[in-house]
């Protein structure tokens, strides 16, 4: 008889908050504007993401889905040595996640509702948290929602110079699921080229890259520690309104696979993800 190796306890690893590493806005200036400046008043984003699990078990596929919602808002505050400060507030969010143990839902707006993130993202797109709320929801961490949150910032142009090409895009942050380890990011941010946007003149700027994860760790629901690797190929498209200053749209896109490793089995895992970030007029 083959094991059944129960993964309900994976199934919630947010990979689509994994590749989610986008957004950011400023404020409006003079001429066109390709950096991160303070901004005068909060900015409000809409979050949609939804993503899936495959893990082929010896004792047969186990598959899983998850999607998110959330609203969150967003404050640039001045530059320093390490980066440009920001302030991120998730204001109500959603999760629920399906498959072959079920349904679940959990609306996490009570517990985190209103709470502020801080931090400092770097010239690379590397976020920095100096402060966070204490979480422990079902399935999900404090590092969770700064994933999440952290799909507010990116790099633009060195020097504010659309003509600059390619530029490094690089984040590292906690695994997330209840795990230890890394999450790390490596890509590049190239100008693509103009569009229009709900009647908005914008430019058009996409990273490509790979997200790493290695971590290891008991998630809740999990039968025993588990070992998990994976590299998922990620695209982000962002949307800038190069007029004020603001982001308008990102999409993220991921695919890709691993590991995952429990009781002396190795399995094959399957991830793909995808996310929507809309600031709202």
């Amino acid at each position: 008889m083959r094991p059944n190796l129960n993964t309900r306890g994976i199934r919630a690893v947010p990979i689509a908050a994994a590749v989610l590493f986008a957004g950011a806005c400023a404020s409006s200036g003079a001429g066109p504007v390709y950096e991160l400046l303070p901004t005068e008043t909060p900015l409000t984003y809409v979050l949609s993401s939804e993503g899936s699990n495959d893990i082929e078990t010896p004792g047969g596929a186990q598959g899983s889905t998850y999607s998110s919602e959330a609203v969150l808002t967003l404050q640039i505050g001045e530059s320093g040595e390490a980066g440009r400060a920001f302030t991120a507030t998730i204001e109500s969010m959603s999760f629920e996640a399906g498959g072959d143990f079920g349904d679940t839902s959990d609306d996490l707006t009570d517990e985190i509702g209103g709470k502020p993130f801080r931090g400092v993202i770097a010239a690379d797109g590397d976020v920095t948290f100096t402060e966070s709320p204490p979480f422990e929801g079902t399935g999900m961490t404090t590092a969770d929602l700064e994933r999440v949150v952290s799909g507010l910032v990116f790099p633009l142009p060195p020097g504010g110079d659309p003509a600059a090409g390619t530029w490094p895009h690089r984040v590292t942050l906690p695994p997330g699921g209840g795990l230890e380890g890394e999450s790390v990011y490596e890509g590049t941010v190239s100008m693509v080229g103009d569009t229009v946007w709900n009647g908005i003149a914008a430019s058009v700027m996409a990273s490509e890259g790979m997200v790493t994860i290695t971590a290891t760790g008991m998630p809740a629901g999990a039968p025993a520690e588990i070992e998990l690797a994976t590299e998922v190929e990620a695209r982000m498209v962002y949307i800038w309104d190069a007029a004020r200053g603001v982001l308008l749209e990102v999409r993220a896109t991921g695919e890709g696979g691993g590991d995952v490793s429990t009781m002396g089995f190795s399995m094959p895992m399957a991830v793909e993800s995808e996310s929507i970030v809309t600031l709202q007029q």
